[in-house]
């Protein structure tokens, strides 16, 4: 009896231990685990949903969880689907020892709620099953800025895949997003619909409105996600931020300064609106009241500026006052060349520098020219006695001068050698006055005065005729004996005397 109770607890002993050695041998441990935010109410708040193995990579996951419909609201998901009622689904597979993802909800009320798992299954890529640790969300909801404790929710229900990452990543003033199509219908600006375009080399979804302008879907590294407003001419993203000013117009704020073109008494500040921080100009001397914003508007797509009421709250079309644009074209050109002048003060002074200095260079130069042809000259000059026309035009007064004294000094010695001949010359020239004298008389007391007084004439005009040619043979004798000097090169001159 003892022997069979024996045999039969050591049945019992080796029956418990084989599921016992199937447990250790055929599963894997793993976990799943939700990050705890805290967020306001109004804004989007993600929470990381991640699944680690400790052996092996993670393969497929299928979890259902449950969530409070009336205090958060389901935005978006990549694998991530919810029926608008409290549940949400989530279906991917991992490449790792480790499955990481983002879900993001809206927070509607100002509480604590928590997310929690209703089942789960998993597996690793092997094929093995994959036992899960399940863990929660604990999310803390604030009440927003202004006070406000709750808000209402967007839609009622979602239903459906919210869309997927693409992992392209994008900057937008300086801060770096992922491009998502992870947006639902009722996340669509009013005025846009769906339609697709290529974008980073593939077809991707957008929104669009009437007048072509599109919208890009941008999460941030939270998980959160919103439009941005494309640029398709550099395809870049700008923040959008959309005002209604009409029943059938909308205006999108740009930050373009570069774009604006007023008059100096408009200052630059900023604004903000719906979370977004847009360049407005004023102008303090005229009123606080208004402001001036540059936005495209979305019923004829082109870009302007709109004039803001700051009490009213309402923006209308604003053109710059006339005035001021011809004051700033008519002193566009003397601006841009003392702002040129102004920026370039260094190298203007060095050309001006360098051209003086050229100039001056020059001159030397044409000036030692002039020097060294003057000096060339003269010795050309001083080399075949070339006499210079100063020199000729005082040859004449020097040779009278000397002439003159010449004559002065003849006249000396012929005074002073001649006495006696000067005296016996006046006795005799004396007497031959008187006969001279009566023979003149008589003569001029004859009829026949006319007719000698015609010969007179024709021996006055052939003794005229004698001087002119004697006058031009001594000129021609001058001019032989001069030629004759320079020829032999003699230091003086020959005067001829007549007498």
């Amino acid at each position: 009896m003892k022997t069979l109770k024996k045999l039969a607890g050591l049945i019992l002993a080796v029956c418990l231990m084989v599921p016992i050695l199937g447990t250790v041998v055929f599963a894997a441990d793993g976990v799943l685990m939700f990050s705890d935010p805290s967020t306001k109410v109004g804004e989007n708040v993600g929470v990381d949903f991640v699944v680690q193995s400790s052996s092996g990579t993670v393969g497929s996951v299928n979890v259902t969880m449950s969530y409070d419909a009336s205090v958060l609201e389901f935005v978006s998901g990549d694998g991530f689907s919810a029926d608008g009622s409290g549940t949400l689904t989530y279906t991917g597979t991992g490449n790792g020892s480790e499955l990481r993802t983002t879900v993001t909800f809206r927070a509607l009320q100002a509480t604590d709620t928590t997310i929690t798992v209703s089942s789960s299954t998993a597996s690793l890529s092997s094929g093995e099953t994959l036992d899960l640790e399940l863990g929660s969300s604990a999310i803390s909801i604030a009440a927003a800025d202004d006070g406000t404790t709750s808000v209402e929710p967007t839609t009622t229900a979602q239903t459906g895949d919210a869309g997927s990452d693409t992992g392209i990543t994008v900057t937008v003033n300086g801060r770096e997003y992922r491009f998502s199509e992870a947006f639902t219908t009722t996340d669509i600006p009013e005025g846009y619909s769906e339609t697709t375009m290529t974008f980073n080399g593939g077809e991707r979804k957008f929104v669009v409105n009437a007048a072509g302008i599109y919208l890009g879907y941008l999460t941030d590294g939270l998980g959160s996600g919103s439009f941005f407003l494309f640029d398709t001419e550099d395809a870049t993203f700008v923040p959008f931020a959309q005002l209604v000013i009409s029943d059938s117009t909308s205006i999108i704020p740009l930050d373009k300064p570069e774009e604006v073109n007023l008059p100096d008494n408009y200052q630059q500040s900023e604004l903000t609106v719906q979370d977004q921080v847009f360049p407005i100009w004023s102008d303090p001397s005229v009123s606080d009241r208004y402001y001036l914003i540059y936005a495209l508007n979305t019923r004829t797509g082109q870009e302007s500026l709109y004039q803001y009421d700051s009490e009213d709250g309402t923006y209308q079309y604003f053109e710059a006052p006339e005035p001021a644009e011809e004051e700033e074209t008519a002193s566009a050109l003397p601006g841009t060349v003392g702002a040129f002048i102004s920026e370039h003060i260094l190298p203007i002074f060095v050309a001006s520098v360098a051209i003086c200095l050229l100039f001056l260079i020059l001159m030397i130069i044409f000036a030692v020219k002039l020097v060294h042809r003057n000096q060339e000259l003269d010795d050309l000059y001083d080399e075949y006695d070339i006499p210079y026309d100063d020199e000729e035009e005082d040859a004449e007064p020097k040779s009278g001068k000397k002439a003159s004294s010449k004559m002065e000094s003849a006249d000396d010695e012929y005074d002073d050698d001649d006495t006696e001949y000067d005296d016996d010359f006046e006795d005799g020239y004396d007497d031959s006055d008187d006969e001279y004298d009566d023979d003149y008389d008589d003569e001029y007391d004859d009829d026949d005065l006319d007719i000698e007084y015609d010969d007179d004439d024709d021996i006055f005009d052939d003794e005229d005729d004698f001087d002119d040619g004697h006058e031009r043979a001594g000129k021609s004798r001058q001019e032989r004996g001069r030629s004759k000097d320079d020829a032999s090169g003699d230091d003086y001159d020959i005067n001829f005397i007549d007498l």
